[in-house]
């Protein structure tokens, strides 16, 4: 009887390993996701590094922003209505949140450390909706509503984040990650309509488009490069991303135009 049981169990924590597998995977194959360099970034010093810059637009019919319903907290997150913000379409088809970088960088600049790396909660919302993490760097989480929160991150290479934010806690600092991943999306269990995503880099020459669909990435050493995209609703150009030749000193302009994928 005894065996019996411990084969049972056995073959039960077995079929549970083998589902929660399954269910990594199945969650990961429906996020397309940046391509990181093979090799481990060099950060070195950048003379006279040259400029990549340009413009993200939305191409076809710009589908009406979905209104989100608000089912928790009126008081505070009903005080403006919300929107979901997969698809930000702006003056003359500006994309905003689309990441732009270079896809097979070795070396180059080091990250700037001075920038602080945060997300408020406020007005039961993220901001920013698409967030750039270095490695090794810790994401602070601000709380600027005076409602509990609670912060969900669905990684899978790295440690999934799910800890709650106090109404009194104003700033909440998450450990620092060691692998490059994402963009991963984030929740907030509490007020279910929260969504952002969070994108953990090995090299500083990642940019998100502005509300103009601007982007810049600059001190690059010369040479030749990929850069690609990544965008919520419009996905990836991982197949064929752009090629681009930058000059020392230099200024190269790069355009995009994303369809609905």
């Amino acid at each position: 009887m005894k065996s019996y049981l411990l084969a049972s169990l056995t073959v039960l924590l077995a079929c549970c390993f083998v589902g929660s597998v399954f269910a990594a995977d199945s969650d990961a194959g429906e996020v397309e996701t940046l391509i990181f360099p093979e090799k481990k970034y060099k950060p070195m010093a950048v003379n006279n590094g040259g400029t990549i810059s340009g413009v993200v637009k939305f191409e076809g019919d710009v589908p009406e922003m979905k209104k989100l319903e608000i089912t928790k907290d009126q008081k505070v997150c009903g005080a403006e209505e919300k929107f979901d913000e997969s698809l930000v379409v702006g003056e003359g088809n500006a994309l905003k949140n689309t990441i732009v970088y270079l896809i097979d960088v070795s070396e180059g600049k080091d990250f700037d450390k001075k920038t602080k790396l945060e997300i408020d909660q406020k007005g039961c919302r993220f901001e920013p909706h698409v967030q750039i993490i270095p490695l090794d760097t810790r994401l602070t989480m601000l709380n600027s509503d005076r409602v509990n929160h609670n912060v969900h991150i669905f990684s899978v290479i790295n440690t999934p984040v799910n800890k709650q934010q106090t109404k009194n806690r104003k700033k909440m600092p998450l450990a620092a990650v060691k692998k490059a991943e994402g963009p991963v999306p984030m929740k907030c269990d509490i007020h279910g309509w929260m969504s952002a995503w969070v994108a953990y880099v090995p090299h500083p020459y990642f940019a998100v488009t502005n509300e103009k669909g601007e982007f810049t990435l600059e001190d690059v050493p010369a040479g030749e490069y990929k850069l690609g995209y990544w965008h919520e609703a419009c996905g990836t150009n991982n197949e064929a991303p752009a090629a681009v030749t930058v000059e020392a000193g230099g200024t190269v302009t790069q355009d995009f135009t994303l369809k609905l994928k």
